[in-house]
C-alpha cells in the first residue's frame, strides 16, 4: 500500500491504541484520516491534531451513526475497527449479563456493522479492513471471561468476512494484540510488562505496506501464544 493514497478511518481514535493509529498514519504521510470518536467533545479534541484529520462521530453500536459515518467518509480505503470495551468479570462472577452484552455489542456487533456499512466503499477502492482483536480471542483468560467470548466471536467474524470478500479485492486483517499500555488495564497491572501502542501500530502499518497479511501477531506475547497453538511456525 502506498500511504500517500491511503484514506483510513480509525474507530476509538481519541485515546489509547486508536490515538496511536492516528499519529502513525499521519507520520506515514496519509493525505486524509477519518478519526472515529463517540461525541462532539472528542471530535473537537482530535480536529486540532492536524488539518488532515477529519472527526467522525460514530458510536458503532448505533446503526444510524454507523450509516451516517459511511456517508460522511465515502472515500475510505482502510477501515481500522479499533473501538473496544473490556469489563473485568468471569462468566459466573458478574452480577448479571449486562457487561457481557455490552462487550458483545461493542467488540463484535460494532465491527460487523462498520464492515457492512463500509463494504461498498472498500469494494470500490479494493481496500482493507483491519480488525484489532486480542490474544483473548485465542485462549481463555479467567479474569476477563466474557471479553474472551466477544473477541472470539470477532475473530470468527473476521475469518468469515475474508471469505465473503473473496473476488471483491478487499483484504481483511486480524490483529491479535497482547498487553499494551492503555487505559483499559487495571491500576494494579504491572506496566513494565506492557508494550507501548506504537509496537502494534508500527506492525500494522508495516503489514499494510507489504500487503497480503491476513493474521498479524504484533508483539512477543502474541507471537509466543500463536507458536504454542501452532498458528505460526516457531522462530
Amino acid at each position: 500500500m502506498n500511504f500517500e493514497q491511503c484514506r483510513p478511518l480509525v474507530t476509538g481514535s481519541s485515546r489509547g491504541i486508536g490515538r496511536a493509529f492516528v499519529d502513525a498514519f499521519l507520520d506515514a504521510g496519509v493525505p486524509k484520516l477519518y478519526a472515529g470518536v463517540r461525541n462532539a467533545e472528542a471530535a473537537a479534541a482530535v480536529a486540532v491534531i492536524d488539518p488532515r484529520v477529519h472527526p467522525v462521530v460514530v458510536d458503532t453500536t448505533r446503526p444510524e451513526q454507523v450509516e451516517q459515518a459511511a456517508r460522511q467518509a465515502g472515500d475510505v480505503n482502510v477501515l481500522v475497527n479499533n473501538a473496544g470495551v473490556l469489563h473485568y468479570a468471569g462468566f459466573l462472577s458478574a452480577p448479571d449479563l449486562d457487561q457481557a452484552r455490552h462487550e458483545m455489542e461493542v467488540n463484535y456487533f460494532g465491527p460487523l456493522a462498520m464492515a457492512r456499512a463500509f463494504a461498498p466503499a472498500l469494494i470500490r477502492s479494493k481496500g482493507t479492513i483491519v480488525n484489532i482483536l486480542s490474544i483473548a480471542a485465542l485462549t481463555y483468560m479467567p479474569l476477563v471471561g466474557s471479553y474472551n467470548a466477544s473477541k472470539a466471536a470477532a475473530r470468527s467474524m473476521t475469518q468469515g468476512l475474508r471469505v465473503d470478500f473473496v473476488g471483491e479485492g478487499v483484504a481483511v486483517m486480524a490483529v491479535y494484540a497482547g498487553g499494551y499500555d492503555t487505559g483499559m488495564h487495571l491500576e494494579t497491572t504491572d506496566k513494565t510488562q506492557l508494550n507501548p501502542p506504537s509496537v502494534l501500530t508500527g506492525a500494522v502499518l508495516d503489514a499494510l505496506a507489504k500487503g497480503g497479511v491476513d493474521e498479524l501477531f504484533p508483539d512477543a506475547a502474541a507471537r509466543g501464544l500463536a507458536q504454542r497453538l501452532g498458528l505460526i511456525a516457531a522462530a
